[in-house]
């Protein structure tokens, strides 16, 4: 018994030195967000500024979509993700000189006449998720080979929009796929002008916390920006032929993937 009491004092023991608290500074935005100038947080021991961000995160929802752009600081000097936090020490919150902590920035739509890079689409959902993606989903349409009876093999596709509107548009789509799903960073990039066989023409990617989410919202803006967004192909043949897509008489019909 005397065994069982030494052992269960010394686990208690362990675990009221496992924890460190920190006290953080908030200025700026973070303040307004967080309705208050200072918080308290209990983290376990060896605990990082990265732990702490993602604790800040959890506590706070609406930093969530822009903690990655804050920094913090302890002792008036700026500290790294990694930097181990010590019990009782001070972190500054530091919010973007110029700018405050909106979601925004997590967002890349764009029309591009040079192609697409889809390696760049997955790092930028990665880099602007925040740590709380848990599966990402990236959609690629491309120009696919095809063969037409009298004007031989496809050349490429040649695409057309009305840019303004267009990048208005898709926007729009993201904002409202942000609210039917729960995105951390949404890519939606188009092509304009000529590409080739094999080249990507769209690219979509979807961040969430869950895959089902991903995939949903990634299917659901590929099918939306088809029939909304003001962009036309062209399909141009061996034979110099050109062809409106999926028309009989020349006129433009909204874009389709790959």
């Amino acid at each position: 018994m005397d065994g069982f009491v030494r052992q269960k004092a010394t686990t208690a023991t362990i675990a009221s030195t496992t924890m460190i608290e920190i006290q953080v500074i908030l200025f700026g935005p973070a303040r307004e967000i967080a309705g208050k100038d200072t918080v308290k947080v209990t983290l376990p021991d060896a605990a990082t500024v990265d732990d702490l961000k993602a604790q800040l995160a959890s506590e706070f929802p609406k930093w969530r979509s822009g903690i990655n752009a804050v920094r913090f600081a302890i002792d008036d000097a700026f500290v790294s993700g990694t930097h181990l936090l010590s019990n009782q020490d001070q972190v500054s919150v530091i919010p973007p000189v110029s700018g405050g902590m909106e979601s925004r920035s997590r967002d890349w739509v764009c029309l591009s006449a040079s192609p697409l890079d889809v390696a760049a689409c997955y790092a930028y959902l990665a880099d602007h998720s925040a740590g709380d993606a848990g599966g990402d989903c990236v959609f690629v349409g491309r120009t696919r080979n095809e063969q037409h009876e009298t004007n031989g093999p496809l050349k490429r596709l040649s695409y057309e929009a009305h840019d303004s509107m267009a990048l208005v548009q898709m926007k729009r789509l993201v904002a409202a796929a942000r609210e039917r799903w729960p995105i951390c960073s949404v890519v939606l990039a188009h092509r304009v002008g000529d590409v080739e066989t094999g080249e990507a023409s769209v690219v979509i990617g979807v961040s969430c916390g869950h895959r089902a989410e991903a995939f949903d919202a990634c299917r659901w803006l590929i099918d939306e920006l088809k029939k909304e967004v003001p962009i036309w192909k062209r399909e141009v043949w061996e034979t110099g032929a050109t062809s409106w897509s999926g028309t009989q008489d020349g006129g433009p019909e909204r874009n389709e993937d790959g």
